[in-house]
């Protein structure tokens, strides 16, 4: 383990800033909320900083650090944070990403898949521990190289808005209060209080795109693009992106109904008739709801889909793991069976997120029998569902996206379809429930933003 030395002033008070910027994270009283810690002299001021504000406003704070096996050193470096965080009375997990030393040895960078594992380990715990918020230490030099990198990519309004103080990944918000505030001042707060922090050696590593914008920063700040104008930049662009995401919402209010199947209806008449970014917005909120997924397609596929549907030649279509069918002026949007793999464990007294389209409640049943869902194919269907009315308001192509219930006896229940096994309905209270869900437009968190 290696401490940073800074010889930096240490003047700077910066607890007064934070507390307005927790203003907009939107905690409730008595919350219980989670930090990422890594170590590094940014995640060791957050967590402080999060301490200090949750004493004084009676929130729970809860520290996680992601021993991610790239290094030999990040077990000890764990470790570290266990020691210095224990004597604060700070609580701390720490979360093993269990493929981290298979990529030691692969081509390619695994900085990628180390990023959405921690995401995916952090939010995981979050969700299972009635933590409402995911706190992040992204600082401004970030958010100015952030905005650098997506520039470089050729991203527009959505890739150069940069990071958003709160979003929502998996059901949990991640808030990144520090985003107004360089790293030097948090190294400086770090110093303040005598609060050493760990330093990554992959932060001087020139092959990582960052570390080499990160060099060159001077040379752009003599040239004007300094972090805060840099920062500035991308604030307009939020702004522009939420004005924007305001009216492709409306559009899709007036052009697009919903069905308790998750298939979306849209008039193509009034679809086609507000303009094209609008329409790509509305387009691509279209395709993540019906999907289930936070992330919008690639923007390349959707312009073609796009201008297919404007002119033509049309063919039904899949993209994004839904199928969009075309009679006249209607299109269809549905979730395409064939990409559902989502196969889940479900007990009574539970419900479960499926395919992130439906959530599965089942109550009433045998407290021990253990329960799957998944989706169900066509010859498993019993006569009774066959010939039912329910059945027939579905689509043949979207029968087999809804979601079955079963057990060792075979297929228990279709909630959408309202077929429950006969020896189950005998159980008195006995209720399985599917109730779809669809995640917002304002619900993405990708770091591919293209529009």
């Amino acid at each position: 383990m290696q401490v940073e030395p800074h010889n930096g002033p240490l003047s700077y008070d910066i607890a007064g800033e934070f507390a307005a910027a927790m203003t907009g994270m939107v905690v409730r009283p008595l919350a219980r909320i989670a930090a990422a810690v890594s170590g590094g002299a940014d995640s060791m001021a957050l967590v402080l900083l999060l301490a200090q504000w949750a004493g004084a406003n009676g929130a729970r704070v809860h520290a996680l650090t992601v021993d991610h096996g790239l290094r030999d050193a990040a077990a000890d470096e764990v470790r570290q944070v266990e020691r210095w965080l224990s004597p604060l009375k700070i609580p701390h997990t720490t979360l093993r990403w269990e493929e981290g030393r298979d990529y030691r040895n692969r081509p390619g960078s695994a900085q990628g898949p180390a990023r959405d594992a921690r995401y995916r380990l952090m939010t995981g715990w979050c969700a299972e521990n009635d933590c409402t918020h995911l706190f992040l230490a992204h600082h401004a030099d970030d958010q100015a190289e952030t905005f650098l990198m997506r520039l470089a990519r050729g991203s527009g309004v959505d890739g150069l808005a940069a990071m958003a103080p709160l979003s929502v990944r998996d059901g949990v918000r991640l808030a990144r209060p520090l985003l107004a505030i360089p790293k030097a001042r948090l190294i400086s707060f770090c110093e303040q209080l005598g609060q050493p922090w760990i330093e990554d050696p992959s932060n001087h590593d020139a092959a990582y795109g960052r570390v080499r914008l990160r060099t060159a920063r001077d040379v752009l700040e003599r040239e004007g693009l300094s972090g805060d104008r840099l920062n500035a930049t991308a604030e307009h662009m939020r702004r522009a992106r939420a004005a924007l995401d305001h009216y492709a919402g409306e559009l899709l209010d007036k052009a697009c109904t919903w069905d308790r199947h998750g298939l979306g209806r849209v008039s193509l008449e009034a679809f086609l008739a507000a303009p094209e970014e609008i329409g790509l917005r509305a387009l691509a909120s279209l395709l993540m709801r019906a999907s289930g997924q936070i992330y919008r397609p690639r923007f390349e596929r959707l312009t073609r889909l796009y201008e297919s549907l404007r002119a033509g030649p049309w063919r039904d279509a899949t993209l994004h793991g839904c199928l969009l069918v075309r009679d006249g002026d209607t299109l269809t949007v549905a979730r395409e069976a064939s990409q559902i793999s989502d196969e889940l464990v479900l007990r009574p007294g539970a419900a479960v997120i499926w395919d992130g389209r439906f959530e599965i409640a089942l109550t009433g049943g045998p407290p021990l029998r253990e329960f799957r869902v998944r989706r169900f194919l066509q010859k498993e269907v019993p006569a009774a569902v066959r010939e039912s009315s329910a059945r027939a308001e579905v689509p043949a192509y979207a029968r087999e996206t809804l979601p079955a219930v079963f057990d060792s006896a075979g297929l228990a229940a279709i909630p959408s379809l309202n077929y429950v096994r006969a020896d189950l309905t005998t159980s008195p209270g006995v209720s399985v429930t599917a109730v779809l869900i669809c995640p917002g437009i304002d619900q993405f968190t990708g770091d591919d933003a293209e529009l």
